[in-house]
């Protein structure tokens, strides 16, 4: 008898606690670990290991950028992919270092269960 494989493990960096999509879809299929800020961010990435990150496009663009600089650090080898969450309740969003060897892709909290998961489906298995 095998032992099931532990689902992987998505590290989301939102800092509106009050966003639950598209986060609430992925649940099910996946150990989500929120962080709301930087500091809690970079702690969770030296303290585990993740298979795919959803970062807040409302965060301002120097953290999102201190952010991705983490991710490279981490990494060097390997390609990670990632998710920009577009909060449209916010008034502005920005999308920095979208050159990620097509491992980008966008979500908001519009975006339909089916599609959230084909998204996430698709960039584990690339």
């Amino acid at each position: 008898m095998t032992n099931p494989q532990p689902p992987p493990k998505i590290l989301a960096i939102e800092p509106n606690s009050q966003l639950t999509s598209p986060y609430k879809f992925l649940q099910d299929k996946y150990q989500l670990t929120f962080a709301r800020n930087v500091k809690q961010a970079i702690t969770a990435l030296s303290q585990d290991s993740f298979a795919l990150f959803m970062l807040s496009a409302s965060l301002n663009p120097d953290k999102q950028v201190l952010l991705l600089d983490a991710f490279k650090q981490q990494f060097k080898n390997q390609v990670i992919p990632l998710i920009v969450v577009v909060d449209l309740t916010r008034p502005i969003s920005t999308v920095v270092g979208t050159q990620w060897s097509g491992k980008v892709e966008i979500l908001h909290p519009l975006t339909a269960k089916e599609l959230t998961l084909l998204t996430v489906e698709s960039l584990m298995s690339a």
